[in-house]
């Protein structure tokens, strides 16, 4: 069998024989041979180690398409001194590798003769650190380019894509890269914009727009990739935005909108171009279900952008008589729901592998929610045969339309305006800046009224730590006051008194709730950064960017709040400037407070927590409490107002008004 050819030599003349051939094993320059791919291995000496599993295929693609432009470097194996026939190869080991891919996957014949150059055994390290570091990868721009070059040269997606063992998106990411302003591309080149940011404005297709927001955002500093596509589709909508999800891309598009697609993104990064026409698409829909509803027999139906606690809380709820499900009927929602647990279940056990971002894990998860969804919905329509409202209600009450944040349509029924409601028979009335949906009772305790006017002051203060510009506008507030009308009092303390032990001596189990874990998150991470020592911490206060300081403004401002009171009618005009920073903040109490056994319930009469289950559950679910003893009443009270969202009067949102200062009750509440 012959071992191998000469094709040529180079170099010096001193030349061995191998099986009737001559070669030279010293030649500087190398010998030209031609080696079957059996007789080549890897050798010892080849100083690069590692390779990318992953480029092979890639590389194997462009020796199938191109033929091995650059032989691989050889010596000759030598055993005991005696020639093997064998070559080791010192230089090429990836292109080895390919070879060895394009024969296990029927691209090449085991028989193939493969281009080689040798080398003498004494210049073998040598030659394989020179091939290896004389190397100079392709800058990104000039691998971006090629492939522009390539469909110049009239060369299709696919065939580039084949040609180079890359998939034909990724060969469409290269060449709409390659599409960039050259303006763009000059930057790229000069490594003053990165591939990140190219990634980004490939976002926009047109040249100019493409060199306007980078200008732009160049002046400013701001010229991270997350900032250029924000400035790129400003005004657009996101696909997995709840008004688009409501709607549908094919819905969308149908209806002629136009979309902006992120080559480099996930399927979710499509952009909604035309707001208005979504917004009008949105509007009709849920128009349509309103429409449906009146046919019902409401006494109004509002269709609403929104409806959070803070907007429910306006209203109050009637509740429609049930009828119990039996047979066929029964079993089929006890089906719905099992189906439903499992797949809840299912959706519990990948939470750990989606925190850690497997992909896999993210789909599932996905489609979970999907079926869960639906079947939902299913469950729901079942459900509501077995609702009967009684005209009364329905000539009183009305219903709120809405979407919610999932992109579904939610239906808000019974709902009360405060006009409707039924007159209260001996209500309190409240006196001073603000009045609650139901006037807060004598009946509460002193030590009740400051629990829960604690469990406020924390709410605040957690709302205020992520609202600086609130939290200045009160500071503000309270300098003005402090400076021309002195003896008006402020929830804000200006000497910035830290009220956080107040609200941890009265609001029970305060640091198991909400707003602690709020204020000690962000406390802490402050803690960690701020030096101790006074001019150390004042140098450092001046490194800080102004949404830095105001961030931590915003936290001592926080930490100053308090409206901690046992003064049932709330007189004091603190209380009224406090309503206003809680009107400014958005802040509903339900977020922030359970009606729990040890929080409320047990500090009240049975009648009080009858009238809170009958406010949150309706008549027939208070009336078993009448015979419970007072420990069993909270126990069953606090299970059925579990999730209710319900507040006693004190925590409800008051109505600011306008109110004469009462100079004494100011005093009193300062002591």
């Amino acid at each position: 069998m012959q071992a191998f050819e000469i094709l040529s030599v180079e170099g010096s003349d001193d030349m061995v024989a191998v099986e009737g051939r001559e070669f030279s094993l010293a030649a500087d320059k190398g010998v030209a041979i031609a080696v079957p791919f059996a007789l080549l291995f890897k050798s010892e000496d080849n100083v690069r180690t590692k390779k990318n599993a992953v480029s092979i295929p890639e590389l194997a693609a462009m020796i199938k398409a191109e033929g091995l432009i650059n032989p691989l470097c050889v010596v000759a194996e030598k055993v005991d001194d005696k020639l093997t026939g064998r070559f080791g190869v010192i230089a090429g080991g990836r292109r080895l590798a390919a070879l060895a891919y394009l024969i296990e996957h029927g691209e090449m014949s085991p028989d193939a003769v493969i281009d080689c150059k040798e080398y003498s055994p004494d210049r073998a390290v040598r030659v394989s650190s020179i091939e290896n570091a004389g190397q100079e990868t392709m800058h990104a721009s000039d691998q971006i380019m090629q492939f522009k070059k390539l469909v110049d040269a009239g060369l299709t997606a696919a065939e580039i894509a084949a040609h180079h063992g890359v998939s034909i998106p990724t060969v469409e990411r290269r060449l709409k890269l390659a599409n960039l302003a050259p303006a763009i591309m000059e930057l790229f080149q000069e490594d003053k914009v990165g591939l990140d940011q190219l990634k980004a404005l490939a976002l926009a297709s047109d040249h100019a727009r493409q060199v306007e927001v980078w200008e732009n955002l160049a002046r400013t500093g701001r010229t991270s990739a997350y900032h250029i596509r924000a400035a790129l589709v400003e005004g657009e909508v996101r696909a997995d935005e709840r008004t688009a999800v409501f709607i549908g891309l094919e819905a969308y598009e149908a209806a002629g909108g136009t979309v902006r697609r992120d080559l480099f993104g996930t399927e979710r990064d499509v952009y909604l171009q035309d707001r208005p026409l979504l917004e009008k698409m949105v509007q009709e829909r849920l128009d349509a279900r309103a429409d449906e509803l009146r046919a019902d027999g409401w006494k109004w139906v509002e269709v609403m952008e929104s409806f959070g606690y803070s907007e429910k809380s306006r209203f109050g709820t009637v509740y429609p008589t049930r009828t119990k499900p039996e047979g066929a009927e029964a079993k089929a929602i006890e089906t719905l729901d099992a189906m439903i647990q499992a797949l809840r279940k299912r959706f519990d056990e990948l939470e750990s592998a989606a925190a850690a971002d497997d992909e896999q894990a993210l789909d599932e998860q996905d489609e979970l929610e999907a079926q869960i969804e639906l079947i939902g919905d299913l469950r729901a329509t079942c459900a509501s045969h077995f609702v009967q409202w009684p005209v009364k209600l329905l000539q009183r009450a009305g219903v709120v339309v809405t979407l919610t944040d999932a992109g579904t349509v939610a239906v808000h029924s019974g709902l009360v305006r405060p006009e409707d409601m039924p007159k209260a028979k001996g209500s309190a009335k409240v006196k001073g800046g603000a009045t609650a949906d139901g006037a807060a009772k004598s009946e509460y305790s002193k030590a009740l009224m400051r629990d829960m006017t604690a469990h406020r002051t924390g709410a605040v203060a957690a709302a205020l730590t992520s609202n600086p510009k609130v939290a200045l506008v009160a500071l503000l507030h309270k300098m003005i006051q402090s400076a021309d009308r002195p003896h008006i009092s402020s929830p804000v303390s200006i000497s910035v008194t830290r009220t956080i032990g107040r609200v941890q001596s009265h609001a029970s189990d305060f640091d198991a709730a909400p707003a602690a874990v709020v204020l000690n998150t962000v406390e802490s991470s402050w803690d960690a950064r701020l030096p101790k020592e006074p001019a150390e911490l004042f140098r450092y206060l001046l490194t800080l960017e102004v949404s830095e300081l105001n961030a931590l403004l915003a936290l001592h401002i926080a930490q100053s709040y308090d409206v901690i009171t046992e003064d049932h009618e709330m007189r004091s005009q603190r209380f009224a400037v406090g309503d206003a920073i809680e009107q400014a903040l958005n802040l509903n109490m339900k977020e922030w407070w359970t009606p729990t056994a040890g929080q409320y319930l047990s500090q009240v009469s049975k009648a009080q927590i009858a009238e809170a289950v009958t406010e949150a559950c309706g008549v027939n679910e208070a009336l078993p409490l009448e015979k419970m003893k007072k420990s069993e009443a909270v126990a069953a009270a606090a299970a059925k107002l579990d999730g209710k969202g319900w507040l006693p009067p004190v925590l409800r949102a008051r109505a600011i008004k306008s109110v004469e200062v009462d100079v004494e009750a100011e005093d009193e509440e300062q002591e």
